[in-house]
Order: structure tokens, then C-alpha cells, then sequence
């Protein structure tokens, strides 16, 4: 009778574990499919002394709220001095010719630094070499 009441304990315990398992599992997956962010589309544009240069330019998915500083270190060769860059795929700018990297969001002067602008959707970035 003992050996019974054992296995019919331990039954009870493995039984009660499985379905924890379960449970544990499928709230793992549910946290992780919060976790993942959305994507929006946004065009990024390079023109230097007024021309475009369209082997830049590059409509990208980005995760919703991304830093266009980020952005830009993902997918140009990008060479910064303090969150400020200087050179984009080889196009570098002048100090003795006040040539300098600006950039517009939607056609408006950008108002924060690159490291402080998130992207939004449909976002139009356009990167200007220009005298100033």
C-alpha cells in the first residue's frame, strides 16, 4: 500500500511539473513577442555642392523610434568626431572652405544633432556637403 501511495504522489508531482512547463513556456514566448519593435520605411539622400549623389541614396527599414546617428553608422561608411560627422562614404567636409554635413528632415533644417533625432515613418533625409 505504501508503494502505491508513493507512486501516486509522485505521479501527481511530475504531472504537476509538465504542466508548469507549459505554462512558464507560453508566457516566454509572449514576452518576447512584445519585445519586438516595429519597422518603418525611411529614404535617406546624400547630394554634395547641390547634386545629388544617387548611389546613396537608400530607402531603408529601421526599427520604429532608431537614431538616425545609428542609422547611418549601419549602413554608410561613416567617420564622426563627437556625435558629429565629418565624412559620408568619402565625402568629407572642408573646415578651411566651410564646407560642413547638414541635414534635412522632410525639407526642414534638422533642430536636434543626428545622435537626437529618432525616425519616424516616411521620414526624408537628406544629407547636404555644403558651403555655409
Amino acid at each position: 500500500m505504501k508503494k502505491f501511495l508513493v507512486l501516486l504522489a509522485a505521479g501527481f508531482v511530475l504531472t504537476g511539473c509538465s504542466t508548469t512547463d507549459t505554462a512558464v513556456e507560453s508566457s516566454s514566448e509572449a514576452a518576447v513577442s512584445s519585445v519586438v519593435e516595429e519597422s518603418i520605411s525611411v529614404t535617406i539622400q546624400v547630394s554634395v555642392d547641390g547634386e545629388g549623389v544617387d548611389d546613396l541614396t537608400k530607402t531603408l527599414e529601421v526599427e520604429e523610434g532608431a537614431i538616425l546617428l545609428d542609422v547611418m553608422k549601419e549602413h554608410y561608411e561613416i567617420e564622426e568626431t563627437d556625435t558629429f560627422i565629418n565624412t559620408i562614404n568619402g565625402y568629407q567636409q572642408d573646415d578651411a572652405n566651410g564646407k560642413y554635413w547638414l541635414f534635412d528632415v522632410n525639407g526642414e533644417m534638422g533642430m536636434k544633432g543626428a545622435n537626437e533625432t529618432e525616425l519616424q515613418e516616411g521620414d526624408v533625409i537628406e544629407w547636404k556637403l555644403e558651403k555655409i
